[in-house]
């Protein structure tokens, strides 16, 4: 996409956006001021442009939003949400939260000083930035909280057991990525919680195939 007319019209229908004038964003949105890039599925999609932190909008497909190791899911954007703004202020060098791609898109990345520059000149546009990472402060800390009990080991083998229990051997219909978004997990812990499963005989996993060696195992995982 490019800065055309469709594109400053997404971008009005954000609440962030909304109230700024659309004079106002032309002239500070410019060529030098946006990039943007395409992503395939299971891509781990960048906060930067050119190095530097910017403001993610996302026009199509899908991520998923995870804790920095991966271990807590905290969001799924759709096209028309926003992503990175809680860092382009903090000074951090890593971000706080990794974006995996979960179907191929395009997303717009907003350069720092262009954001600054709205900030500086639509006082209501700031007070919105406010409210944005206030709403993200809250989501994130609530996601955390509701992911920290259970083990991941536990939430797979009862997925397994619940879903495929009655079959020796089955192929998985879900990505890895999808399937850590189901079991509200993180991509790196499910792979794990694989691993562990067939450490301790309890699956054999060979891509999307599985096949389950021990039940009672699996049970023990579920109630331990």
């Amino acid at each position: 996409m490019t800065l055309n007319d469709r594109f400053f019209r997404l971008l009005s229908e954000n609440e962030l956006f909304s109230g700024v004038s659309p004079e106002l964003l032309r002239s500070v949105l410019t060529d030098t001021q946006v990039s943007f890039i395409r992503f395939v599925r299971e891509e781990t999609v960048p906060c930067t442009a050119d190095g530097r932190p910017a403001l993610g909008f996302l026009l199509r497909g899908e991520l998923l939003r995870q804790s920095e190791n991966g271990a807590v899911p905290l969001q799924t954007l759709h096209p028309g949400d926003l992503f990175g703004g809680e860092a382009l202020y903090s000074g951090a060098q890593t971000p706080a939260s990794n974006l995996i791609a979960g179907k191929a898109g395009e997303a717009a990345l907003l350069a720092k000083s262009a954001v600054t520059l709205l900030i500086e000149r639509d006082s209501g546009f700031a007070f919105r930035y406010i409210r944005h990472l206030s709403q993200q402060i809250v989501l994130f800390g609530s996601r955390v909280g509701r992911y920290a009990g259970g083990s991941a080991e536990q939430k797979l083998a009862q997925y397994l057991l619940r879903g495929f229990g009655d079959y020796k051997t089955f192929e998985l219909d879900l990505s890895m990525s999808r399937l850590a978004v189901l079991l509200h997990i993180g991509r790196a812990s499910l792979y794990r919680a694989f691993a562990s499963l067939e450490q301790h005989g309890a699956v054999h996993r060979d891509g999307k195939n599985v096949r389950l060696v021990d039940r009672d195992m699996l049970l023990q995982f579920v109630t331990q």
